[in-house]
């Protein structure tokens, strides 16, 4: 059973209240397995001031265990008993194994009732659906607004597991991450289950998952559930279920997967923030680090410090990776090193590292015992110096961007070998490292896309000291740009063909630009005379949304340095934009109803209150579909569906964009007019009355009631006095022959 016995009785009690008889006073109870009381309410007391005898009391207050509860635990079944002058009904709740949990106990007057009280408990079951679903709804929602609390992705998902466990009360829960193709993710997970690593269950689980990309499942005849959490179809984490193999009577029933599955999908969007908070944090740490070491560098030029440095702090980030540095020279350092060995008849990962000058990636071993291993070589200006190698303790999939950062950290290495480079190199690092976090710092102050659209824009030219900088949108479906932003407001709104040659490359590659004509004149680019150019793609979910643009008329004016940096200020850029444009599409459609696309019912009275507080008249109409029902009858609830849009399209046709069309409930609408006088508010009605019954199809009309207020006239008017007024209004409109404007 899902729950606690008590919680869940609490809300299933809420539904068996509801439909019993109000004039029958009662007990309603609750046993445990063993036929003992664990809770009760009173039922509905009779008007007569009838109450059950103080026994009857007396037996649900002291837990007595009775035989007819007794009975319908044994035989599993309904069991009703007349006694004394009471009837005693008793309905078992069983598991989908067949054992009883509980029992569900009632002791009611006989005089009191008048139907029968078996045939009455033969029909809880869909009450007591109605219940767990309530409590599974409730939980859930208690569960994602704690999780708000947390911002870090581990201590949101040990909540979690932790609250599902306590509420599942069998076996462990656990989250393991998925990776970007769905596959679970071993080194990354949350358990509540207490074993040593590598005999945890939930190890044994992932390992028999292998690199299959997770849906939801039931496993081992529904002793392990699983669960796949996303958000926009991008996997995050998968949640499991799962009984130790030591509780072999005990399974998973369709609740705990039902309350399983709502988590999933409400808790995807806090986790969702948590993630890409620690992303966040760990770009930070990373750049932090990189920012360590050059400044170590800077100061003091040793090696043995950056060395040290790498060493240390790689198994802070990545706690499941061993850090090795082989060099092909001894350098005076304490930080421990090896020689690279060349005698191997097989090449090992780091000797291929250093002879083919790239990082190098594979999985060694055999059997349980396979590891990955990455290598990189210690690059410099003017050679190999070595290779930085990391081992995990068990095969991962680890991102190209991944991949990338530990190849920095081994260029970093190489270039502490030469040292007359060092200086330069590191301030330039300093510098790019300070200009994006500044960056991400302020992107990630606001949602306002314009906000953020003009300090991208004015951060760019004064990085990269440019003449020209524009942020561009890709229109769908178009080949296309629109200029969003630029640093010459007259570009501002204009079009531009994608098919031009710097927009064509970038959009066949989805890579940064960099051109630069070689004293031959500008480039073959329309939008703005230049001879040095850069563009980076805004790419989101794989498709490109934009082009953030960086142009001079100076030949070679940005460097190989500048195309990088560029590229890292398009990906941040990338991200706010979509973060401001998904916050504005949630705060528009909390505001608006689906169907219409007017306005919500909540909206209009905020903005009716207002218009009390601040205007000096104004008028209101509400509005109903006369014959609604008949429609929906006749054609089927899609027509009537149809009706309702195509009388919202008419009413906003019919109105100025200052005033407030909503939908106000079902088939009524209303549109409220700040300032606008009696007449021309019946004007406007009236223009609405005549073009729905000109317009709709199938035809119908509509009947209106129309009040209007005036600061001199109504004082302290509330909102709910004058939607009061309009609803009068309407009521006679309808009484009087619908299809008519009436003035309150």
């Amino acid at each position: 059973m899902l729950g606690k016995l008590e919680t869940v009785f609490s809300y299933t009690a809420h539904f068996i209240l509801q439909s019993w008889p109000e004039n029958s006073p009662g007990l309603l109870f609750l046993t445990d397995s063993g036929g003992r009381v664990i809770n009760f309410m009173d039922m509905h007391d009779s008007q007569s001031g009838n109450s059950l005898s103080a026994a009857a009391r007396e037996y649900v207050q002291t837990g007595k265990v009775c035989h007819y509860i007794l009975e319908s635990l044994g035989t599993k079944e309904v069991v009703v008993k007349t006694k004394n002058g009471y009837v005693y009904g008793a309905f078992p709740l069983k598991e989908l194994d067949g054992s009883v949990r509980a029992v569900i106990g009632m002791i009611v007057a006989q005089q009191e009732i008048e139907f029968d009280l078996g045939a009455y408990m033969r029909g809880l079951e869909p009450l007591i659906r109605m219940g767990y679903d309530a409590y599974i709804q409730h939980a859930t929602s208690q569960i994602v607004t704690d999780l708000t609390l947390y911002d870090t992705a581990r201590d949101l998902l040990t909540n979690l597991t932790r609250q599902i466990s306590s509420i599942i009360s069998k076996g462990y829960c656990s989250a393991v991450k998925l990776s970007e193709e769905g596959v679970l993710v071993p080194q990354d997970c949350v358990t509540t289950e207490e074993a040593e690593p590598g005999q945890a269950h939930i190890a044994q689980l992932v390992t028999r998952i292998g690199n299959t990309p997770i849906t939801p499942m039931a496993l081992d005849d529904h002793r392990v559930i699983v669960v796949p959490v996303s958000l926009n179809s991008v996997p995050l984490y998968a949640l499991f279920l799962h009984l130790p193999p030591k509780e072999q009577d005990c399974f998973y029933d369709t609740r705990d997967v039902a309350f399983l599955q709502e988590i999933a999908e409400k808790a995807s969007c806090a986790l969702w923030r948590a993630i890409m908070s620690d992303d966040l944090r760990r770009e930070a740490n990373k750049k932090d680090l990189l920012y360590q070491l050059m400044s170590k560098i800077q100061a003091s030029i040793d090696v043995n410090d950056v060395l040290h440095e790498i060493v240390t702090s790689i198994p802070s980030l990545y706690p499941y990776f061993s850090v090795e540095l082989f060099l092909t020279v001894e350098p005076d350092a304490t930080t421990p090193v090896k020689q690279l060995s060349f005698q191997e008849d097989e090449p090992s990962t780091s000797t291929k590292a250093y002879l083919e000058g790239r990082l190098v990636a594979e999985e060694v071993g055999e059997g349980d015992q396979r590891v990955t291993v990455i290598a990189a070589p210690l690059l410099g200006k003017q050679g190999i110096y070595g290779v930085l190698q990391v081992t995990s303790n068990q095969p991962i999939s680890l991102s190209q961007h991944e991949k990338d950062y530990i190849a920095i950290l081994a260029d970093t290495a190489g270039t502490a070998f030469e040292n007359a480079q060092l200086y330069q190199q590191s301030r330039n690092l300093i510098r790019e490292l300070r200009l994006i976090n500044d960056m991400a710092r302020q992107l990630n102050k606001s949602l306002d896309l314009k906000e953020i659209l003009d300090f991208v824009t004015e951060m760019m030219q004064a990085t990269f000291d440019a003449e020209f900088c524009a942020i561009l949108r890709k229109q769908p479906e178009e080949d296309k740009f629109d200029v969003l932003s630029a640093s010459i407001p007259a570009f501002n709104g204009t079009v531009v063909n994608a098919i031009e040659k710097p927009f064509r490359q970038i959009m066949q590659s989805k890579q940064t630009l960099l051109l630069a004509q070689p004293g031959a004149g500008p480039l073959p680019f329309s939008m703005y005379s230049c001879c040095s150019l850069m563009g980076v793609p805004l790419v989101v979910e794989g498709e490109i949304s934009g082009v953030l643009l960086v142009a001079d008329s100076r030949y070679h004016s940005f460097s190989f340095d500048d195309y990088k940096l560029l590229e890292i200020f398009g990906q941040h850029a990338s991200l706010a934009m979509t973060n401001a444009v998904l916050h504005n599409e949630m705060e528009r459609m909390v505001i608006t109803d689906n169907l219409t696309g007017l306005f919500t019912r909540r909206y209009l009275n905020e903005q009716v209150r207002a218009s009390l507080a601040k205007d000096n008249y104004g008028s209101l109409i509400l509005i109903d579909i006369d014959y609604f029902k008949t429609v929906n009858d006749t054609f089927g609830h899609q027509v009537g569906d149809e009706v309702l849009i195509q009388v919202a399209n008419l009413i906003r046709h019919s109105i100025r964009e200052s005033d407030i069309a909503a939908r106000w409930g079902g088939e009524e609408l209303a549109v409220y007019l700040p300032r606008v006088d009696k007449a021309t508010a019946h004007a406007v009605a009236e223009r609405i009355r005549q073009c729905v019954e000109k317009e709709t199809s199938p035809r119908v009309t509509i009947s209106c009631g129309l009040a209007k207020w005036n600061r001199e006239m109504d004082v302290n008017l509330s909102v709910e006095a004058l939607f009061h007024q309009a609803d009068i209004a309407l009521y006679e409109a309808k009484n009087s022959g619908r299809n008519q404007v009436v003035l309150a």
